[in-house]
């Protein structure tokens, strides 16, 4: 009878043994199934859909247009310096961020199309061996994003020599196309305007007694222009000429960031390109 108790003690421990040992392989089995979900989650998310030629997706996750008027020839510290702020340009572009580089030009007959529009689509540093393929996305940054945009950039640089500025008529055409897209309305935004800053069209010539802030806000000129700027972050990177100390004195920016800021942007930098 004792043997018998025994036994049957015995083989309800080892029942009971099998059955914590069925749990323990199944809570591993189920934490290695969260452990896969939240990775392709993970994958999932940082793995958009991208345009092939643009690299961008659907909804960038930021848009930043630079619009540059170039119309003299810029002397070679100039040259180095602008080169140098659109390196760093292109570095501030957050990954699924776009960048669109615009030339200033007349917008009588139609509005601006971009010189170039690309997305950042990552570096190797954004992935890794569990998540993506960080050689893949290294290449796609350099072949897809870095190179054309450093062609571009090298392009934009040459002397327009054109007769009229039509930078304010330019800014309006950019708020339009690419600022003001529907359904990116809570999309972080930024508009670069790389100029002499002298406006130089019929109805708006800043080589003539500048205006001051009230009388040119107030203009019918003015309002022909103007846009909506609002939420939108405005940078002026101004190219100073040799004639600087008469063409643009300190009034020329004062004037530009009352424009600005009459339209509803923010101006959060003014710089003047070195040379």
């Amino acid at each position: 009878m004792a043997n018998q108790v025994r036994r049957q003690t015995r083989a309800s421990a080892r029942k009971a043994a099998e059955r914590r040992g069925g749990l323990i392989k199944f809570g591993v089995a189920i934490v290695i199934m969260a452990a896969v979900a939240a990775a392709y989650i993970t994958v999932a998310r940082d793995s958009r859909s991208l345009d092939k030629v643009t690299l961008c997706p659907e909804r960038p996750a930021s848009v930043t247009v630079l619009l540059v008027d170039v119309t003299d020839a810029m002397n070679l510290p100039q040259q180095q310096d602008f080169q140098n702020q659109l390196v760093q340009l292109k570095n501030s572009i957050p990954r699924y961020g776009q960048l669109s580089v615009v030339r200033v030009d007349a917008t009588a007959s139609d509005l601006l199309r971009p010189v170039i529009v690309r997305c950042n689509p990552g570096t190797a540093a954004d992935t890794d061996e569990l998540k993506g393929n960080p050689g893949k996305l290294q290449r796609q940054w350099s072949e897809g994003f870095d190179r054309p945009l450093a062609a571009a950039f090298r392009s934009i640089t040459s002397a327009s020599g054109a007769a009229q500025s039509p930078i304010m008529e330019s800014i309006q055409s950019v708020a339009l196309t690419e600022l003001q897209r529907p359904g990116q309305a809570d999309v972080p935004k930024r508009l670069i305007v790389a100029s002499d800053l002298l406006q130089n069209t019929h109805y708006i010539n800043f080589y003539k007694p500048l205006p001051t802030r009230v009388d040119f806000t107030s203009s019918s000129a003015f309002r022909r222009v103007r846009t909506d700027l609002r939420g939108i972050d405005v940078e002026l990177w101004q190219l100073e000429r040799d004639d600087a100390g008469t063409t643009q004195p300190r009034a020329l920016s004062d004037l530009w960031q009352g424009a600005i800021e009459a339209q509803g942007g923010i101006v959060s930098r003014i710089y003047n390109v070195s040379g």
